[in-house]
């Protein structure tokens, strides 16, 4: 009696966990959502959010309609979400290589045929870029996003060679990442 007592007790515990996990979750998003908006920068969209870890966030916005677009590093603290550092630059289509305070970042649209995207280090190593979809209620006039993400808080990121895939596994696109990070960036804020 004692055990099946024990186990539903531990039961009803995991049962919790899971649900609070899942709400904080939630919280996290929308605290992450208001600290990129705390910025004012004028029309801005919070598009994917990807949580590296329980310690640090990065996310993707647009600014000034569709004119911008940058990437926020966020760590979380005590109370919520602090941006440690963002950048942003003007939308051009070309893909976006930043150095955070955490880590070094490659992203851009994802074309809407793009299944898989391959990313190839200058010393060799391949590993897969993830691609991220928001949503976007087009009744609050929200934009949707599709992206791919890459980011390293170890790699150099310098001079990869992004290969994206359509469903077949033919290509779609070769983009070379610039050798220096930053490039061109019309604000930064930290």
């Amino acid at each position: 009696m004692r055990k099946k007592i024990a186990v539903l007790i531990v039961g009803i515990i995991i049962v919790i966990s899971i649900i609070l996990a899942v709400l904080f979750k939630r919280d996290d998003q929308q605290k992450i959502v208001e600290e990129i908006n705390a910025m004012n920068l004028p029309l801005t969209d919070v598009g994917p959010i990807e949580f590296v870890d329980n310690d640090h966030a990065l996310a993707i916005f647009l600014w000034s309609g569709i004119g911008h677009i940058g990437v926020a590093e966020l760590d979380k603290t005590l109370f919520g979400w602090d941006i440690s550092r963002a950048t942003s630059e003007f939308l051009s289509g070309d893909v976006q290589f930043v150095e955070l305070n955490h880590f070094s970042v490659i992203q851009t649209w994802a074309d809407p045929s793009v299944q898989d995207v391959s990313v190839e280090l200058e010393n060799g190593v391949i590993d897969s870029a993830q691609i991220l979809i928001k949503e976007g209620d087009t009744k609050k006039g929200e934009i949707s996003f599709r992206n791919w993400l890459y980011y390293s808080d170890t790699e150099d990121l310098s001079n990869a060679i992004v290969t994206t895939y359509d469903k077949d596994g033919e290509v779609v696109e070769v983009i070379e990442v610039p050798d220096q990070p930053n490039e061109g960036l019309d604000r930064t804020v930290e």
